[in-house]
């Protein structure tokens, strides 16, 4: 899979700028540490928010500019990367996930995404031959990013509308974050499906060449014993 010039994904190897090739498996285990790392992050904003207000995500995304650390951390909706933008487009007060069902369904959502990328970290880490391992975080992060995408074509009007007028720091500053965190997202899920590929290809190949092997040695046990039986029927020919 190419994108012009800049990015060169196979099976093994993905190449940035003709340049510098670097192997799936390390790019799936860093891709993977660091979306583990926002999830986890995002997870603790509900362990936060049930101590500290007894909800499940009480998320306040109109803060002033001066707000407090403790104010902060319940303003952003860091699985998506959503550090304020949604907040100036669309003129929400509270986060996308409260509008849906009051953040429930992100709670279980870092749960199951977190879970799915530590059994990769671990399937990478060790080296495990179980393709099977890899199939939670396969249908985990393929999801997310579908999920994003289907945010960012529902959002882009508005976020063009606002892009248009005057941008400050912050706006410029939550836009990039949230691009990024696509783009990034993206093409980890791309380079993890190319691995996923390489590796049961390895499994297939290795099965073949296992069952090749077994059939020569069956083969040649069977014109062992028949060489044997010839022999035993000659020498009792002779006889």
């Amino acid at each position: 899979m190419r994108f012009w010039y800049l990015l060169n994904i196979s099976d093994h190897h993905t190449q940035f700028l003709s340049c510098f090739r670097v192997s799936n498996r390390t790019l799936c285990f860093l891709f993977g540490l660091a979306q583990f790392l926002v999830v986890l992050a995002s997870l603790f904003q509900h362990v936060y928010s049930w101590t500290k207000f007894g909800h499940v995500f009480k998320c306040k995304s109109n803060i002033s500019a001066d707000a407090t650390t403790e104010q902060r951390l319940l303003a952003y909706d860091l699985v998506i990367f959503d550090f304020g933008l949604m907040h100036r487009i669309l003129k929400m007060s509270k986060c996308v996930a409260n509008y849906l069902d009051g953040g429930y369904l992100r709670f279980s959502w870092c749960v199951e995404h977190s879970l799915a990328l530590l059994v990769l970290l671990i399937v990478l880490i060790f080296s495990l031959k179980r393709i099977w391992l890899y199939w939670p975080a396969l249908f985990m992060q393929s999801t997310y990013v579908l999920g994003m995408a289907i945010l960012t074509m529902a959002t882009t009007p508005k976020m063009l509308e606002a892009l248009s007028r005057s941008v400050d720091n912050a706006l410029g500053i939550a836009f990039c974050i949230y691009i990024g965190g696509v783009l990034l997202n993206w093409m980890f899920t791309l380079v993890l499906w190319h691995h996923y590929w390489a590796e049961e290809a390895n499994l297939a190949q290795n099965i073949r060449e296992n069952e090749s092997a077994e059939g020569e040695g069956e083969g040649r046990n069977v014109m062992n014993q028949r060489k044997r039986g010839m022999e035993v029927w000659m020498s009792n020919s002779r006889t």
